[in-house]
């Protein structure tokens, strides 16, 4: 009678706690996510690229500006941490050496429009965009999906949160845009201090997005220039997908009831020792 209970209590047990163990990794698994590279095109402006095949490329086209250009955080000492809430999401990037946004300047009271044109619809909640250096000026931002069809500006935003901060002081919560509905279907970023350091706006749609448009403009007759950047990123939802099944809490309670049976097993075979 001992070995039965013995025998039944290890094998409960060990079947447990190897199932328990299997899904630790997905439990542990973190967004795959990436900040996109600027580059030069062959056919268009610019054109920026992600190493993940999961994540689409895009073309760039930008018109009507002054001057217009890539660059690294590292090399123009710009940039996200996880303190801020796209770098939390995205990754830091303060420290890339890559190409990481495109900056564009208009010295006129005239918009400079800047075109993106995935190569694939970016799924519903991948696309991260984001617009630094908002001060005096002001960023118009339109999106459609693959039938060219104009995306809500609700959609637009998106899931994003806290919609305006600052990269250069997170805690800093005067000198940062406003991101709101101009209307049913364009965000505006605007109305942050003059000449401030770190004032940027973000959305992450909650649509299939195949083209974007950003009008930047100058309020007050001096040089506007906004930095651009593309991000995408794909959540973990393992544990989602553990719970979705039905397993996730009886997993932990098999777990719990074999490791239970597999000690209740080990105590009778030493009493039986012991006798």
């Amino acid at each position: 009678m001992n070995k039965v209970t013995r025998a039944a209590g290890a094998s409960a047990g060990l079947a447990a706690l190897f199932a328990f163990c299997s899904a630790i990794p997905a439990l542990a698994a973190s967004n795959v996510a990436e900040w996109g590279v600027f580059g030069d095109s062959l056919t268009f402006d610019a054109q920026v690229d992600f190493a993940n095949p999961d994540f689409p490329d895009a073309q760039i086209d930008v018109n009507n500006e002054n001057e217009y250009g890539y660059y690294s955080p590292d090399g123009e000492g710009e940039g996200f941490t996880t303190a801020d809430p796209v770098g939390a999401l995205v990754g830091a990037n303060q420290t890339s050496t890559d190409d990481n946004f495109l900056k564009v300047d208009t010295y006129d009271l005239r918009a400079v429009k800047t075109t993106i044109f995935f190569d694939d619809p970016v799924p519903a909640g991948q696309l991260v965009l984001a617009i630094s250096d908002i001060d005096s000026d002001r960023t118009e931002i339109k999106m459609f999906d693959e039938s060219d069809n104009a995306i809500t500006a609700a959609d637009i935003i998106g899931t994003a949160t806290t919609l305006g901060f600052n990269w250069a002081d997170p805690s800093n919560t005067d000198d940062i845009p406003l991101v709101d509905a101009l209307d049913a279907t364009t965000v505006r970023m605007y109305d942050a201090n003059w000449g401030t350091e770190g004032s940027t706006g973000w959305v992450r749609p909650s649509a299939n997005v195949s083209k974007v448009t950003i009008d930047v403009f100058t309020e007050d007759g001096f040089v506007s220039s906004q930095r651009i950047w593309i991000g995408q990123v794909i959540e973990d939802t393992s544990s989602d997908d553990l719970a979705s099944t039905g397993a996730g809490d009886s997993l932990y309670l098999a777990a719990l009831a074999g490791g239970a049976a597999l000690t209740a097993g080990g105590f009778l075979r030493l009493r039986r020792r012991d006798t």
